[in-house]
């Protein structure tokens, strides 16, 4: 039965008007049947599953966002408290320029800079003590620094502390030395040198001949920098 939205007369289903008073009747004026009051609430039921189902993608998309943003920011940090760490690398790590035996003292300067590096012909380089191959390689890594970093504070040779020098015999009998910085020493301190690494700068060994040369673990490709002893 269609109930007249006006007059509230009953009339039969396929009338498009009410008998009683004569106002048009739709469907729309009709109470919903058990059928669509069902698919009514399931259609809603949906909107509130697709609606919070938006909202926890939007909220996984916020998230992410901030993750990756905070990476970012934790993986610059140590570049930005150390901006120089990588450039001291790099410039220490250049071939030093080879000595001659001629000379009892050499000398390099870079922008009004001079640093003496004492060459001692006389001293048998096949048997060094520890110290004395720290110093020979200390020499060459002082004079090469003071000529490559002009923008930094020069080297001077009571700053040998501000490198570690760890020694070890290959296969071949000579005697390799890698060189770190060290992070914790004053001079690398004063150039603000990330404290929490130690990074390695560089590959030396005395070859069986006495030469000091400077290259790579494991490869035949070692130049030699000095063939007399040499101390800063």
């Amino acid at each position: 039965m269609k109930k007249c939205p006006q007059c509230g007369f009953e009339n039969q289903p396929h009338n498009q008007f009410c008998k009683q008073c004569g106002a048009k009747l739709t469907d729309e004026d009709q109470p919903m049947t058990r059928e669509a009051a069902k698919e009514k609430s399931s259609k809603r039921k949906r909107k509130v599953i697709y609606l919070v189902i938006a909202i926890i993608l939007i909220l996984i998309l916020v998230l992410f966002g901030i993750a990756q943003a905070t990476g970012k920011h934790s993986s610059k940090s140590p570049a930005s408290t150390s901006p120089k760490t990588e450039k001291k690398a790099s410039s220490v790590a250049k071939k030093a320029p080879a000595t001659t035996a001629a000379s009892s003292t050499a000398a390099s300067a870079s922008s009004g800079r001079q640093t003496a590096i004492h060459t001692m012909p006389d001293v048998n380089t096949k048997n060094l003590t520890t110290q004395q191959v720290n110093k020979w390689v200390y020499a060459n890594i002082m004079a090469d620094w003071n000529k490559n970093n002009t923008d930094e504070p020069p080297l001077t040779p009571a700053d040998q502390d501000a490198f570690i020098f760890n020694q070890s015999t290959d296969d071949q009998g000579c005697v390799e030395i890698q060189v770190q910085e060290n992070h914790q020493s004053a001079f690398m301190k004063s150039i603000h040198a990330y404290p929490e690494s130690t990074p390695t700068i560089g590959w030396y060994r005395i070859n069986a001949q006495g030469y000091l040369q400077q290259g790579a673990p494991g490869s035949d490709n070692w130049n030699t920098i000095a063939q007399n002893y040499q101390e800063p």
